[in-house]
């Protein structure tokens, strides 16, 4: 049981960064498809139906194919397709009022008749990722109009617009907030890796230099201070940002990503250069 235990583990270890990364495309492809994607394609879908059926769809087989199934099978008045379980789409397309006397209750079945076969359509033929490749252009182009003067004081404007409206306001900084520091141009940059004496002294924690402290504290202290992030463990995306006098940091010979995979392992690896002698030997 142990060792399935340890296979199982290591196994994992190794395939859950790919399924991870999967997971985040799939979710963001989601995201996309479901806000923006969606509406366009169905907006296609009314358009390209005021042109009349088309022409690449099978009225009786591709509508029990690609349809929506429902609870009731074909008759013997169907020929070929007798037995066979109905769909939604198919009940559309063969609409009695298809023959009506009524010249509205005609038109409106025609139209929902055409607007069926479309839609069959875009699932035959995977058209709705239209929708959702015009959803990435219409973001792709919403980015450039915000790389101009003009686009940027119009978003500046539509902003202070939504900060003025209840419940909004309370919301949106808070979002923006995050996908601001997620999407950001600027990326954030550290100077080195740094030991401090937190949270108080006689511990030891490792951190990241992120620089000059703000102009306040540098004048009331009147010594050198400096700035670090102290990520917490095991998830260093989080962390306390502290300020320090220069003299009482320890400048650590590590790039920042040994001292990431220090933090998140909680302090299991460790680069070759700072394991101890006593552990050199063991490992040897």
């Amino acid at each position: 049981m142990d060792e399935f235990k340890r296979f199982f583990i290591r196994g994992l270890a190794a395939v859950l960064p790919t399924l991870l990364t999967v997971a985040v495309f799939a979710w963001a492809y989601r995201l996309v498809d479901d806000i923006m994607g969606q509406h366009i394609t169905t907006g296609m879908l009314k358009i390209v139906s005021l042109t009349g059926p088309p022409d690449a769809v099978d009225e009786d087989e591709d509508a029990l194919i690609y349809g929506e199934p429902i609870n009731e099978w074909l008759d013997q008045g169907h020929g070929e397709l007798t037995g066979r379980r109905a769909t939604v789409e198919y009940k559309i397309i063969h609409n009695k009022a298809l023959s009506s006397k009524n010249e509205k209750i005609r038109a409106k079945a025609v139209h929902e008749k055409n607007e069926t076969l479309w839609r069959i359509a875009f699932i035959k033929y995977k058209l709705h990722l239209i929708g959702f490749l015009i959803a990435i252009i219409v973001v792709y182009f919403v980015g450039f109009f915000l790389a101009s003067f003009f686009g940027r004081a119009t978003w500046r404007f539509a902003e202070n617009a939504l900060g003025r409206v209840p419940l909004v306001k309370d919301i949106y900084p808070s979002i923006k907030q995050v996908t601001d520091f997620l999407f950001s141009e600027s990326k954030l940059e550290f100077s080195g890796v740094v030991a401090v004496p937190y949270p108080r002294k006689g511990i030891w924690s490792v951190g990241l230099l992120t620089g000059t402290p703000m102009k306040a504290i540098q004048e009331h202290t009147k010594q050198e201070m400096v700035t670090v992030f102290i990520p917490s463990s095991p998830t260093p995306v989080t962390g306390y940002t502290i300020t320090v006098h220069r003299d009482e940091i320890i400048e650590l010979a590590l790039s920042v990503d040994e001292a990431l995979r220090f933090i998140i392992s909680a302090g299991v690896i460790k680069p070759d250069t700072q394991l101890t002698h006593e552990v050199k030997q063991i490992e040897d």
